[in-house]
């Protein structure tokens, strides 16, 4: 039951099959997927005040998937097997329904991710942080709300470009998108092994959001406040979080991003962490020395 790593976690309830009807059990669940240390994905669901686990299945590639239950009006989700009869029901407990979506789809990139592949972009991770104690308290609470919606932008809208019109994802389409995601076999840049979780840990990031204005900057792209500087640093250690980081790193180095998004030139700059660093620092740079020509200019006039 322990996991090696959690890939992602959300608030959602257990549903019972009764008859042709499914029933929701009221207590408050947690959806959790990682890799066990056999190396294999489980597809776990945890009662959330006593953290137990209750259901634990090993999931191999194209094995099930979790989609959206059509016939129903609210936010019910089922995990379905082809290789048996085993179908579970849950209810989204997440206090946003707009999200619902993106986890969804990260479930199914999740489960049905080549064995393979598994490990290979979290080697050099650092070690994971097991929610062993979910907590009730508001704030851990919410934290974990909020880093749980921080799921997998890219892959997720890939994967929502594919779906049929009945909504449901096809595993041959989750299966062409995760061929096309996988990285290279042999990278000559050395600095390609370096990855964005190597640079963002407490250590290095803590300094910086005490001392910056960091929260108002990061306000706009994070979800709904209170943010502390104690709330950040919870958040970058996060599972999500991390997670989310991986991807980006990956997306980055396999070349699969439009780097004019950000204002880089591609054909300047390596599809690398540390290139497109001195991207963003090259860009920074532009833009003060613009600003500051800016307020010579006004000066001059002020004194004209």
């Amino acid at each position: 039951e322990m996991m090696e790593e959690v890939l992602l976690e959300f608030r959602a309830g257990r549903m019972s099959l009764e008859g042709k009807r499914v029933v929701p059990d009221s207590r408050k669940g947690l959806v959790r997927i990682g890799r066990g240390e056999e190396g294999l994905i489980h597809f776990q669901w945890l009662e959330r005040t006593q953290n137990v686990v209750e259901l634990d299945q090993i999931i191999f590639p194209d094995e099930a998937v979790f989609e959206k239950v059509s016939q129903s009006s609210g936010r019910v989700y089922i995990l379905k097997f082809s290789s048996d009869e085993r179908k579970f029901f849950f209810w989204m407990q997440e206090p946003q329904s707009d999200g619902d979506s993106q986890l969804c789809n990260s479930v199914n990139c999740f489960i049905n991710r080549p064995i393979d592949m598994i490990g290979e972009d979290e080697a050099e991770a650092s070690v994971p942080m097991h929610m062993s104690e979910v907590s009730e308290d508001t704030a851990e609470d919410d934290i974990s709300s909020r880093a749980g919606n921080l799921v997998d932008q890219t892959v997720a809208g890939e994967s929502a470009e594919v779906t049929s019109s009945a909504g449901h994802v096809q595993l041959a389409d989750l299966q062409r998108i995760l061929r096309g995601i996988q990285a290279p076999a042999a990278v000559e840049d050395p600095d390609a092994g370096l990855g964005l979780g190597d640079i963002l840990t407490p250590d290095l990031v803590s300094p910086l959001i005490e001392k910056l204005p960091v929260q108002q900057r990061l306000a706009s792209y994070l979800p709904e406040g209170p943010w502390t500087p104690e709330t950040i640093t919870e958040l970058l250690q996060s599972a999500p979080f991390r997670q989310q980081v991986e991807t980006f790193t990956h997306v980055l180095r396999t070349g699969q991003i439009d780097l004019s998004q950000f204002g880089i030139d591609s054909s300047k700059y390596n599809f690398t962490v540390l290139s497109f660093l001195e991207a963003l620092e090259d860009s920074v740079a532009k833009t003060a020395e613009s600003a500051a020509k800016q307020d010579g200019h006004k000066d001059a006039m002020d004194e004209s």
